[in-house]
């Protein structure tokens, strides 16, 4: 049955109004959608990616402005999507007044749509890493659940919610180690629970066209990818960079993610060597490398050829005209790909020295739509949930199965060689030398040597 509704704590419940035009588009997408409308949504994480609020008390100055999963998940409850009640729930509850006031104006006002929501802990609580868990307390099974924490906290998060068969999407990467990893997608295959990673630019179109271009060209050769954000950022970013994670783990995991899931069933990674630059995040005072490239050797699975990969993710970059360099290149046998996700033809500059920015709409579109409500449906940031409480929703109705998902998700079974990358790189940071991968049976990545 339903869990029981929580009694609002003050000021957790926000623009309670409904307009006619939201009631009746509630109802006509919860016909479309079955029961959709009865599952629960907790946002584990109340940061910069999920509400758009950072530390230091204002509004992020990053391309997320008004976050991404915040916003995403209350038009999905506008269209009907998901139930009524959203949760956030962060360690301070003492920014939450400001948080909710945030999310009113940047959200709420912007595009005249509720957000409402329960908050955790209480606003007067200053710290409590486990207000998560007595927000799961009030969840029902096949629920929902988001998160979007520092890595270092993601294993326990996400592993509570398996145990209380709610489905998760987590942020990559979803763990640092292969061995978490893999107690995660076993245990979500025995709890039949879908637990999806939220790796968005395989929702792209460029990139989903892209990936079945590189599967018809033979052979696997050569791969490049670099990934920055400015420098600034590190300020957001200041309380666990460094220390729960490294750049690498943050952006390499982006370009290392769709490389894999091009060359899935195709080709794999063998080995793994990586090296890092240092100086400017230490002259910030924060414990962390500036830049990590991983060089990854690949073997084809049917020839035995072996092609090279060469991933790079730096967050000491300049201010450009892109918040974040984005692009990689392939090369297979029979033939090639660009992509420059930062360049897609579309500029703008405003009369403001230094205004001139390359702009990506196709990402997360923050401008409003012809009926003064969220434009944005058809990015690739919102996208990837969308698919995700989808699938969570037919799974519930048993219209669909975890091995039918696999197929097209990224999920916790099918990208354990994304954290192999990632860990064996760090390992041979750690200890200057290549790192090998090594396999069971099945074909899964399973220890390192």
């Amino acid at each position: 049955s339903e869990a029981p509704r929580l009694r609002d704590s003050p000021g957790d419940r926000i623009s309670k109004g409904r307009t006619r035009a939201r009631t009746q588009t509630f109802m006509s997408d919860t016909k479309l959608n079955g029961n959709a409308n009865h599952i629960s949504s907790l946002l584990v994480g109340s940061g910069e990616y999920t509400t758009g609020y950072v530390r230091g008390g204002h509004a992020s100055k990053s391309d997320k402005l008004k976050g991404v999963v915040g916003l995403v998940f209350f038009d999905l409850r506008h269209r009907g999507l998901v139930g009524e009640r959203i949760i956030i729930a962060g360690t301070n509850g003492k920014k939450f007044p400001f948080v909710r006031e945030h999310l009113k104006s940047a959200i709420g006002e912007c595009y005249n749509m509720s957000v409402e929501c329960e908050t955790y802990p209480a606003d007067d609580v200053a710290r409590d890493t486990k207000a998560y868990i007595k927000a799961m307390d009030t969840l029902k099974k096949g629920d929902v659940v988001t998160v979007f924490t520092p890595d270092d906290t993601h294993f326990e998060v996400v592993m509570e919610a398996i145990s209380r068969g709610l489905h998760v999407m987590c942020t990559k990467p979803m763990v640092k180690t292969l061995e978490q990893h893999r107690q995660i997608a076993a245990a979500a295959e025995k709890a039949g629970v879908l637990v999806q990673i939220e790796v968005h630019k395989r929702f792209d179109f460029i990139y989903e066209d892209a990936r079945e271009r590189i599967r018809s060209f033979g052979d696997f050769g050569h791969f490049v990818s670099y990934m920055s954000q400015p420098k600034f950022q590190l300020e957001t970013f200041r309380a666990w960079a460094g220390k729960s994670s490294d750049i690498s783990y943050y952006l390499n995991s982006h370009h290392i993610d769709f490389h894999v899931w091009a060359m899935q069933g195709l080709a794999r990674p063998v080995q793994v060597f990586g090296v890092a630059s240092t100086g400017v995040c230490k002259s910030m005072d924060i414990p962390a490398e500036d830049t990590i490239t991983l060089t990854v050797q690949w073997m084809n699975l049917k020839s035995g050829n072996i092609g090279t990969a060469v991933y790079t993710a730096s967050w000491v970059a300049g201010n450009a005209d892109v918040h974040s360099q984005q692009r990689f290149f392939y090369l297979g046998h029979g033939g090639e790909i660009t992509v420059d996700q930062a360049h897609r033809g579309y500029s703008k500059s405003e009369d403001e020295k230094g205004s001139f920015r390359n702009i990506n709409p196709l990402y997360m579109k923050y401008t409003s739509g012809h009926d003064g409500h969220f434009g944005g449906r058809h990015g690739y940031g919102y996208r990837s949930f969308e698919a995700f409480v989808t699938a969570a929703s037919k799974l519930n109705h048993n219209q669909t199965d975890l091995k039918k998902l696999d197929g097209f998700l990224p999920t916790a079974a099918t990208t354990l060689q994304v954290t192999a990358i990632l860990e064996a790189g760090r390992r041979s940071i750690d200890s200057k030398k290549p790192i090998t991968i090594k396999y069971d049976k099945e074909g899964e990545p399973l220890s390192f040597s």
